[in-house]
Order: structure tokens, then C-alpha cells, then sequence
């Protein structure tokens, strides 16, 4: 069968041309539509750093608030010269492009230096992850572009599940204790065991409630110091009386009467008072003058306390006294050495013994003298 030719007219190529720009331009839509590619518009490209991808991937939604904005572009495992060595090292890299206009508002005034990125979870069964931006405060500068964001560890499921087992085990070791403590009260150990099990304890609570209802009793009838207190109407009339008596007591001095009224209400008494406040006063101003006078050095007291030369001259007579004082030491200390005539004379016993004997011949001449006074009163007298 011979090979048929057929020409393609230029109407035909129209049509075709036609067909595959409206196809190109529905699958540009479509695209549009979904948010993956949109020609005309700008982005804005970050970076975050975590610890781990943890169900986070290429094409992952990037929030703001809980507002989508971008999408995660691409996911770089770091090196090792840039993983950290804090207690969670960061060891992924996450490039983030985003709508460089949110809401009409270009997206460096609400992501700015202070914002933070965070993985977090959309639904609480979902293992796909996101990254949410927190927005910045004024005190942050504007990012620029390819800027690290500073990021905090997010809540996982894995986290919640680790957390409830670690609370978990708690549990358990609290309830272990709790039991451990309740054996002890049913042994009847510690205070509290032995609060439930002694029985002494028990005996003495309901003799003590005895005492109190016995002592209830007898404040009820009347008997004992409370009892009386409560019941005695002596003790209320003199109570009754007491009252009156303070009333009056006011009374009178409200109206002047007595040594308190008249304290409290007296003109009299009070223009005294004033006149001896005012004497007082006056008395204080000529203190305080004749104290200003002696700070000044006037008079003869004022002299003493300010004048130098008596002070000169009282310490000369002093340090003269204290020369005095210790020449009269000197002098003692010899005379006790038997130093000069002095001391000779306190601590010879030569002299002492002549002294002695002396008074000895005395006291005898005298005593004969008493005898035979004529033997000393006779007197010769010749003349050839």
C-alpha cells in the first residue's frame, strides 16, 4: 500500500499552537492554585537549624503564627565541624522560602532578628511536622535575606510519649512509697501507726474528753473560778458597778470636776501649765546662753574650759606634783634603806637601844627623884 502524504495547513498548526498554549496555561493554574509555583511573586529565603528532621520534609508548610506563608525548599544534613556541642546539637539545616508580602505587609516587619522557628506538629496523630515562626517584636531588626533564625525544640508526639513515660515511672515509684507507708501505719510504726494502733493513746483521748465534759459540767452549774465567772451575779453586779463608777468618773471630768476635770478642762490650770512651760522655756534660752558663753570662752568657767594657759599651767602643777610625788617616794625608799638621818633613825637598833636605855634611866631618875626628892633639893653653899 503506498505511503500517503499529508500536508498540514496553516490553519491546523494554529489550532495546535492554540491547543498547547491553553494546556500550558491550565497546568500554570493549576499549579498556581495549589501554591507550589507562582511566577509573580517575590519570596524571601531563611534558614532554621534543629536537632533532627523528625517527620519533617521537602515541601512541609512554613507558619507564622499558625498563618501559612512559604514552604520548607530543602533540608541539608550539617557537618560535623558545624554541629554544636550544647546539650542538643543542632544537626539539620532547613531552607525556608517565603511570601516576601503577608497579608500586604512586607514579611521583614513581622519576622524580624527576635522571631524564633519551631517544629511543630498540625494534628496530634499526624507524623508530618511543620515549621511555625513566631512574629517579632519592635525590638528586633528586620531579616535579610538567607537569614539563620534562632530555634527552640518543639513538643512531639515522641516527646509526649517519653514525658508520659517518665511520669509514669513516677507514679509508680510514688505509689510504691504510698504503700510502703500505709504498711507501716497498719504495723502500727511512726506516729501515725501508732495514732491508729496504740490503744493507750486511745484510753488517754477519752479520758481527756471526760476530763473536759466534767469540766463542762461544773462551768455549766456554776462551781469553780470559771464556772463563777460565768454565772455569778455578784461578779456581774461588781462589774456593773465598775462600769458605773468609770461612766461617773468620766462625767466628772468632762465637766471639771475633781483634779483630773480640772486638768482636762481648767483654763486656769492650763494658762499655769503654760506659764510653767513658758518659765522652762526661758530657763533653757539662758542654759543655752550660758552654754554659748562657756563655748565662747567667757567667764571664769568659760576660761577653764577654753583658756590654754590655765591648762598650761595646770598640767605644769601636775607634772611639779608628780616630781614631788615621786622625790617623796625616793626620800621613803631610802629612809627604808636607812638612808640619811632618817633612816637612820627608823632602822638603827643602836639607837633604838640608847633611845631605850635613855627612857629606862629616866623613868628611874624620876622614880627615886619621887623617893627621896631632898637628895636633888639640897643645896650647898660655901662662902670660905
Amino acid at each position: 500500500m503506498p505511503k500517503s502524504t499529508k500536508n498540514i495547513g496553516l490553519s491546523e498548526l494554529r489550532v495546535g499552537l492554540l491547543v498547547f498554549i491553553a494546556l500550558a496555561v491550565l497546568v500554570v493554574l493549576i499549579v498556581n492554585a495549589t501554591g507550589e509555583l507562582n511566577p509573580f511573586k517575590s519570596h524571601l529565603h531563611l534558614r532554621a537549624r534543629f536537632a533532627d528532621a523528625n517527620g519533617l520534609r521537602e515541601g512541609s508548610d512554613v507558619k507564622l503564627a499558625g498563618v501559612k506563608i512559604g514552604k520548607v525548599d530543602r533540608i541539608r544534613l550539617l557537618s560535623p565541624s558545624e554541629v554544636g556541642t550544647g546539650p542538643t546539637p543542632q544537626k539539620i539545616e532547613t531552607f525556608l522560602t517565603i511570601d516576601t508580602k503577608i497579608d500586604g505587609v512586607p514579611a521583614t516587619d513581622r519576622i524580624r532578628s527576635d522571631s524564633t522557628a519551631q517544629q511543630a506538629a498540625p494534628s496530634i496523630l499526624g507524623s508530618e511536622m511543620i515549621v511555625n515562626i513566631t512574629p517579632g517584636t519592635p525590638l528586633g531588626q528586620p531579616v535579610t535575606e538567607n537569614f539563620l533564625l534562632p530555634s527552640t525544640a518543639g513538643s512531639t508526639m515522641s516527646d509526649l510519649a517519653t514525658n508520659g513515660t517518665e511520669l509514669a515511672q513516677k507514679l509508680s515509684k510514688l505509689s510504691d512509697q504510698l504503700n510502703e507507708v500505709v504498711k507501716q501505719v497498719r504495723e502500727g510504726k511512726g506516729t501515725v501507726g501508732r495514732l491508729f494502733n496504740d490503744e493507750s493513746l486511745y484510753n488517754n483521748l477519752n479520758a481527756t474528753i471526760s476530763d473536759a465534759e466534767q469540766l463542762a459540767n461544773q462551768i455549766k452549774s456554776g462551781r469553780g473560778s470559771a464556772g463563777k465567772f460565768l454565772y455569778d451575779e455578784a461578779l456581774y453586779n461588781n462589774a456593773n458597778d465598775i462600769s458605773a463608777n468609770l461612766k461617773k468618773l468620766s462625767a466628772d471630768i468632762a465637766a471639771g470636776r475633781g483634779t483630773a476635770g480640772k486638768l482636762v478642762e481648767s483654763d486656769e490650770m492650763y494658762n499655769k501649765i503654760n506659764h510653767i512651760a513658758d518659765r522652762v522655756n526661758h530657763s533653757m534660752d539662758q542654759i543655752d546662753q550660758i552654754i554659748a558663753g562657756v563655748n565662747a570662752g567667757n567667764g571664769t568657767l568659760g576660761k577653764l574650759v577654753k583658756d590654754e594657759a590655765i591648762y598650761n599651767d595646770a598640767r605644769t602643777a601636775i607634772a611639779r606634783f608628780n616630781t614631788t610625788t615621786s622625790r617623796i617616794d625616793s626620800l621613803v625608799a631610802g629612809a627604808q634603806r636607812g638612808e640619811g638621818t632618817v633612816g637612820k633613825l627608823i632602822t638603827d637598833e643602836s639607837l633604838y637601844n640608847n633611845v631605850n636605855n635613855l627612857s629606862s634611866e629616866g623613868v628611874k631618875m624620876i622614880y627615886d627623884f619621887r623617893q627621896n626628892p631632898k637628895k636633888y633639893l639640897t643645896i650647898k653653899f660655901q662662902l670660905f
